[in-house]
């Protein structure tokens, strides 16, 4: 795994607020300003300066504070005076502090990327002072983060070219005395030099070649405890030179371009596949929904004719009823005729028998009259039943007046009966030929009127309305559960919205929003329920009632 640190000195040239622009990701006149490279910018608010002084007066500001000490300083005899800084003088080295993306990552994923910061600049202020570490900024907004620690170079004691003069000066020295000679005169300088204790501005001081090194190697020592290590060190690798480095790179973004542009054009010719085969799908569409408007103006049509059907139906069905009731009627007439008819042939019966006795007793009187040996009490009883045979001839001529008006009157009923027996078997196939094509040609409202039939709404205009899409809300009244017929408890009735729901296939009668078996198992759940809590009360209502005592029992 890559885990090197990286410590990068770069020397800042220019006022101070150039650099700040991009640190800070602010302007001069305080807007926002993210860079065009910043591939990052949502998590701009999640960069941090770490000096708490320049967190409130900026880092400009904290720049020229610090170097306003080395402009304004005192002498060994406490008088001040003003060291000039140079217009083309580094006044800033920006430090960035960094570790392999690999590492970063992996920092960042244990939770100590705050504790890297804060270690990284406590290194910083260690090797460089704290007073000249005026800012120390994460940027969390680039593709691996950083800190960005601005160095102000104040240094102390003498410069490389004080001490290169001073030991020029012991050599001629050396010289002149060796050849008895007078030293050379130094020349006036009206310029005053500084000592040990002045503080002066050098990056040259700091950024040394071994410097440099000493600080990589620092730096890792101190980063060791976040699993990272210093690099290579002499290592062969070598930055290319800018136009080297160019012209390699523009030669790569060449060959990628033409990589892209053979890419392109594949794509081009596939999107012109595509184009064609987008113009035969919209023609096809198009195709679809002209079907669509004519088969939408056809089932408009057809709703229009099953609204009419059930207002056949709905006009036919007092009809129906009514012939119902007078088949009932014709249908009992009809049995009292038989039971009269039955009775009349009963009577006609004993008419046939009485008939055959009268007969067999007559000829035997004339047997016994013309024999001579008859008596007086057979005459009277030949009498007798010639005179009862008279009436029974009478009552039975009468009988079969009456039968015969019975018969003609139950012949017209029975004929009545037929031709109305006649008209429901009409009315009845008429019926079950207007549902039985209902069904046929619109499946998907029989079924839906079937489901409205099944809760009680039987009238076609609220029926149109519902299958129109539209949601009707009915009053609290009685409702009747389709699958066992049972009506829920009055205490449970409310307020209900009937609609249709969803389109096609899928569309159902929906109670309240649910299917109308999933509406009365809530109601019917929450029967239950409410019984359930009324035994509980009862149950502890029991349970909390003293027991009385009994009459003649001792407390």
């Amino acid at each position: 795994m890559r885990n090197y640190v990286v410590c990068h000195y770069e020397k800042c040239y220019g006022p101070p607020v150039s650099y700040t622009t991009h640190i800070e990701r602010r302007k001069a006149d305080g807007s926002e300003h993210i860079p065009y490279n910043i591939k990052r910018s949502d998590l701009t608010r999640h960069n941090r300066e770490f000096i708490v002084e320049t967190r409130k007066i900026g880092r400009t500001a904290a720049i020229e504070k610090r170097l306003m000490a080395v402009k304004r300083q005192k002498d060994n005899d406490g008088n001040e005076y003003e060291r000039k800084i140079r217009k083309d003088q580094v006044c800033c080295i920006e430090i960035r502090l960094s570790a392999s993306p690999e590492a970063m990552a992996e920092i960042i994923e244990q939770g100590r990327l705050l504790e890297w910061c804060r270690e990284s600049v406590k290194w910083a202020q260690r090797e460089h002072g704290k007073e000249n570490i005026v800012s120390a900024v994460l940027h969390m907004d680039e593709e691996t983060p950083h800190l960005h620690v601005s160095l102000v170079p104040v240094v102390q004691g003498e410069s490389k070219k004080q001490a290169t003069t001073k030991k020029r000066a012991a050599k001629d020295k050396e010289k002149a005395e060796s050849e008895g000679t007078e030293p050379p005169k130094k020349k006036r300088r009206y310029k005053k030099k500084a000592d040990t204790s002045t503080l002066r501005l050098c990056a040259d001081d700091i950024m040394t070649r071994g410097g440099l090194k000493r600080y990589q190697t620092e730096y890792a020592a101190a980063m060791e405890q976040f699993g990272l290590r210093r690099g290579e060190e002499n290592s062969p690798a070598r930055h290319k030179d800018l136009a080297e480095y160019y012209k390699e790179h523009c030669e790569e973004m060449h060959a990628r371009l033409d990589e892209v542009l053979s890419e392109l054009a594949k794509v081009e010719r596939l999107v012109e596949d595509k184009d064609t085969e987008i113009r035969q799908r919209d023609d096809i569409i198009r195709r679809k929904e002209d079907e669509i408007s004519q088969r939408d103006s056809e089932l408009e049509k057809k709703d229009r004719e099953i609204a009419r059907q059930q207002r056949t139906l709905d006009e036919l069905r007092p009809r129906i009823e009514k012939e119902q009731g007078r088949f009932d009627t014709l249908f009992t007439a009809n049995e009292y005729l038989e039971g009269v008819e039955l009775s009349a042939d009963r009577l006609l019966e004993a008419y046939d028998s009485r008939e055959s006795e009268v007969a067999r007793i007559e000829s035997e009187a004339l047997d016994r009259i013309n024999s001579a040996s008859i008596s007086f009490w057979a005459k009277k009883d030949v009498e007798r039943l010639a005179k009862e045979n008279a009436g029974l001839k009478l009552l039975v001529s009468s009988k079969d007046t009456e039968i015969q008006k019975e018969r003609n009157e139950t012949e017209k009923e029975r004929k009545a009966r037929e031709r109305a027996e006649a008209g429901i078997e009409r009315l009845k196939e008429t019926v079950t030929a207007s549902q039985s094509a209902l069904a046929r040609r619109h499946p998907l409202e029989a079924r839906l009127l079937e489901e409205l039939v099944s809760i009680g709404i039987h009238r076609p205009d609220w029926q149109d309305r519902i299958l129109g899409g539209e949601t009707l809300r009915f009053a609290p009244r009685k409702w009747a559960d389709p699958s066992n017929g049972k009506e829920i408890p009055e205490e449970f009735y409310q307020e209900v919205d009937v609609r249709m729901e969803n389109r096609g296939k899928d569309s159902f009668i929906s109670m309240c929003g649910m299917r109308i078996a999933d509406f009365f198992k809530q109601i019917w759940a929450k029967v239950t329920e409410a019984l359930g809590l009324k035994r509980k009360q009862e149950e502890e209502q029991r349970r909390q009632k003293p027991d009385t005592p009994r009459r003649g029992m001792k407390m």
